[in-house]
């Protein structure tokens, strides 16, 4: 059967299978890579944009015009994620995109990435109200290890970000998740992991998810978690789950549009494997691998060889 592929968007993608929200379309609101951390293992890239400034990064009418074309089929979706390039809180206009999704697309569950530094602004706060999943990084509890993993803008102070973390899981009527990044050898040891432990007391979350390197990283020297460090943070934490990195989720349908432009929208925004985007698209393996072939060619593209595989990114 004839494979179909999907028209290539500027704010949105994929859909792609996630790990926990099943079948999820990506709404990428910031220009790469705009984020007020700059955190060692993160996948989109060293942040080129270190800011803490709320503005409208990218306008609203496309993104909505966006959102609208590819939701007008009424596609399934187990969730419409704000992720991608950056930190989706610093876009002003993140609040009137969840509105009017919940207004235009109700059947539809919407979930936020965030890094979890803005919400000491009740303002912040407010615009994600209505988000049915709010998942927050949170990776270390000691001044020293939070500025040597997340690299933050100046002008973030640890404890007020704890203060605001708390107060959103307080006044949110939805969930709230945290997320943990383990970095061997600097948050992993039990002094740090039970100052985190305490962060989490104070914040309440629904859920506790610890995870580990499973892409390429900004920085090389993040290396993932062994399962004698995995066992250590289990016994230091409660109520924490693992991310499992062999789960995906399953399409229903297939892509309709280029597949070569699919390919190159994917791989800018995550490092994939050609495994991955082939599970993404649907497409045959061969053809992903000859599409990933000719943008390394053309310099559109670099791999580099983890653990799980080969993984290719933008330069």
């Amino acid at each position: 059967m004839k494979s179909k592929f999907k028209p290539v968007f500027n704010f949105i993608f994929g859909p792609v299978p996630s790990r926990r929200l099943g079948v999820s379309l990506g709404v990428d609101l910031m220009p790469h890579k705009t984020c007020s951390l700059d955190c060692v293992y993160c996948e989109c890239g060293k942040t080129t944009h270190l800011t803490t400034k709320r503005k409208e990064y990218t306008p609203f009418d496309q993104i909505r015009k966006e959102l609208d074309i590819f939701l007008s089929s009424h596609p399934h979706l187990d969730s419409i994620t704000f992720s991608g390039s950056g930190e989706p809180t610093l876009h002003l206009g993140i609040g009137e995109i969840i509105k009017y999704l919940k207004k235009d697309y109700p059947e539809y569950s919407i979930s936020v990435l965030t890094n979890g530094t803005l919400f000491h602004s009740l303002e912040v706060r407010d615009a994600v109200a209505q988000a049915d999943r709010i998942i927050a990084s949170f990776d270390a509890a000691s001044d020293t290890v939070f500025r040597t993993i997340n690299r933050p803008h100046p002008s973030i102070d640890l404890q007020e970000m704890v203060e605001g973390l708390a107060a959103l899981k307080k006044e949110c009527s939805n969930q709230v998740w945290m997320e943990i990044f383990i970095v061997p050898g600097h948050n992993d040891d039990d002094h740090e992991l039970k100052q985190i432990q305490g962060a989490m007391d104070i914040i309440k979350p629904h859920q506790i998810h610890i995870n580990t390197l499973d892409r390429p990283g900004t920085e090389d020297w993040v290396q993932p978690i062994t399962q004698e460090v995995l066992k250590r943070i289990q016994a230091c934490m409660h109520n924490v789950s693992v991310v499992d990195h062999a789960k995906h989720a399953a399409f229903p349908d297939e892509f309709s549009g280029d597949l070569l432009d699919m390919v190159l929208s994917t791989v800018k925004r995550r490092p994939c494997t050609a495994e991955d985007i082939s599970e993404i698209t649907g497409a045959d393996l061969n053809k992903i691998n000859q599409h990933l072939d000719i943008l390394l060619k053309n310099g559109e593209v670099v791999k580099k060889k983890m653990p799980r595989g080969t993984f290719f990114s933008r330069i």
